[in-house]
């Protein structure tokens, strides 16, 4: 498969198919994401995320949007502006970044972060689940890449604990560092 035509659909409030389409990829996010953090669902067999996503779309300062490749559903970000984890002047927040298995590999994930950088400058900070080897190495290549080395790396971080206990890695940068 070649890299085609990138897109970011912005998720509205107003946006109803969107919503349910990223409602929809939240289930495969969750369910790959319950081998690194323990995640059980409910009595309705859902996750108790898919229930809190809709501030995304919702709150003031925080962000959605789905990544579409060539026109199809490829995964989805989301981030914001104020659930930092160590940094109290931080601008953004990664808060969760998914690409569907059928579209890694390809650069469209390193893309679709570098756009964001730089569409949303500012200093970034994202956590990382260290038992998710593939998000902490592509973290690492792409920030590291994209701001040649100037970032910081706090291993085991308090701030960010996980479901399952688990002490999470933090990266932080700011994107005018290049």
């Amino acid at each position: 498969m070649e890299m085609g035509a990138i897109t970011l659909v912005p998720v509205t409030k107003e946006d109803t198919h969107e919503q349910g389409v990223l409602r929809n990829l939240l289930k495969m996010y969750c369910y790959e994401w319950s081998q690194y953090n323990h995640l059980e669902v409910d009595t309705d067999g859902t996750y108790a995320f898919e229930e809190h996503a809709s501030t995304y779309w919702t709150n003031e300062g925080n962000y959605a949007f789905l990544i579409s490749v060539d026109g199809q559903w490829a995964g989805f970000v989301l981030f914001d502006t104020h659930d930092f984890i160590t940094h109290t002047d931080c601008d953004y927040s990664m808060a969760e970044f998914f690409v569907m298995h059928a579209y890694r590999q390809y650069g469209i994930g390193r893309y679709v972060a570098t756009h964001l950088f730089e569409r949303f400058g500012g200093a970034w900070e994202i956590g990382c689940h260290p038992n998710n080897l593939s998000s902490v190495r592509f973290w690492d290549k792409v920030v590291g890449d994209y701001t040649l080395g100037n970032c910081e790396l706090m291993f085991s971080c308090p701030e960010l604990k996980y479901h399952d206990g688990t002490l999470g890695n933090v990266i932080s940068f700011h994107t005018d560092t290049q």
